[in-house]
């Protein structure tokens, strides 16, 4: 099984402005939309893939990281360790992560869209299914 890791640098959201509206993207898997250096950084989780068959890999973190759905339907599929299984989010219901997982919009492409937020500085590792 090849894995690969990337190491993400504290500060690693965009410039936002402040009292206003932040931008975001329609279509788009991850966006990073702000964050406080050395704390957390925020963003839409949105996928592409429309069932499990799709995900072709899995990543995990040294963080925890928090998964809140606030539009469509969303599934995470997820590896404590025991084998892989399916969590199906529930609106303004958070979950919080810490292994293998990835997820799909079984309504389709970019139907799902969960707010996401993690530290600004961790480390990930990207497993092949």
């Amino acid at each position: 099984m090849k894995s690969k890791s990337v190491k993400t640098k504290a500060g690693s959201f965009p410039k936002f402005p402040v009292s206003k509206k932040l931008p975001a993207k329609a279509k788009k898997e991850w966006q990073v939309l702000c964050g406080d250096r050395n704390h957390y950084r925020v963003g839409f989780y949105c996928p592409p893939q429309s069932k499990n068959s799709q995900v072709k890999q899995l990543e995990k973190h040294d963080i925890l990281e928090m998964f809140m759905l606030i539009k469509g339907s969303q599934t995470l599929i997820l590896d404590d360790g025991k084998g892989e299984f399916e969590l199906k989010l529930e609106p303004m219901k958070p979950v919080m992560v810490t292994g293998w997982h990835c997820g799909y919009s079984p309504k389709g492409p970019y139907a799902g869209v969960s707010i996401v937020v993690e530290r600004d500085k961790f480390s990930t590792i990207y497993r092949r299914r």
